[in-house]
């Protein structure tokens, strides 16, 4: 079947004891993969609409990884004249080590170690909060409590990209990760990672239950799914 059933597996980069060396490794596989794919792109589109023209704009990057998102974002809205403040997340303690050395001569961006599931920001404390393949890592109900939580932070809008699951993207990055002699993580995470994407009705269905009523879900290329939740 072109859009297998959804999984569950846990990927290599969820664990609690990976090796800094490692997930430096991976990361920097999945920052190759978004150059050359224009991952960061879906989201820093999405965001602009929403850059303030008086004043600067307070974001909020769950799952921050190597903090690529945030820095896309500053220079994006750099380019039109606009401030923006950053705070990336990231629960793991080496990840977020990783993320606040790649993002440290960048002063409009602060990492943090935090759970996306009690985050312990203020109701409103961020205009936009933003999460890049980040979603995927969690079941249905969990994803839920997610954007329940993101909602309740942000004044504006929750911005999820995410992966479409499909037999496509899977078998080009399945083949490519191993052709290409990415890290070993990478090469177990990736194609695992398409099969625990979505289709644009589990997304809507998450927001939905999440009390995002009016929230859409939009095809991005290639093999992304771009979920807006207004405020």
């Amino acid at each position: 079947m072109l859009v297998p059933a959804r999984r569950h597996d846990p990927e290599w980069m969820d664990r609690p004891d990976n090796r800094k060396e490692d997930l430096a490794g991976a990361l920097a596989d999945i920052r190759k993969v978004n150059r050359w794919l224009g991952g960061s792109r879906v989201v820093v589109e999405a965001v602009r609409p929403y850059l303030r023209a008086d004043g600067t704009t307070r974001i909020l990057d769950v799952g921050t990884g190597g903090a690529d998102l945030p820095m896309a974002i500053v220079q994006d809205a750099a380019r039109f004249g606009r401030r923006v403040e950053i705070v990336g997340i990231d629960r793991d303690p080496s990840t977020a080590a990783l993320a606040a050395s790649a993002a440290a001569g960048e002063p409009s961006i602060t990492i943090r170690e935090a759970d996306a599931f009690a985050t312990g920001f203020a109701d409103g404390a961020f205009d936009v909060v933003t999460a890049s393949m980040f979603l995927h890592h969690f079941v249905h109900a969990d994803a839920v409590r997610l954007i329940r939580e993101f909602r309740r932070i942000a004044r504006r809008a929750v911005l999820v990209n995410d992966l479409e699951r499909h037999g496509i993207p899977w078998a080009f990055i399945w083949l490519g990760a191993r052709l290409t002699r990415r890290h070993p993580m990478f090469v177990h995470d990736a194609p695992l990672s398409v099969l625990r994407g979505f289709t644009k009705a589990e997304l809507a269905a998450i927001a939905k239950d999440a009390g995002g009523e009016r929230a859409a879900v939009r095809d991005r290329w290639p093999y992304r799914l771009l979920l807006e939740v207004p405020a």
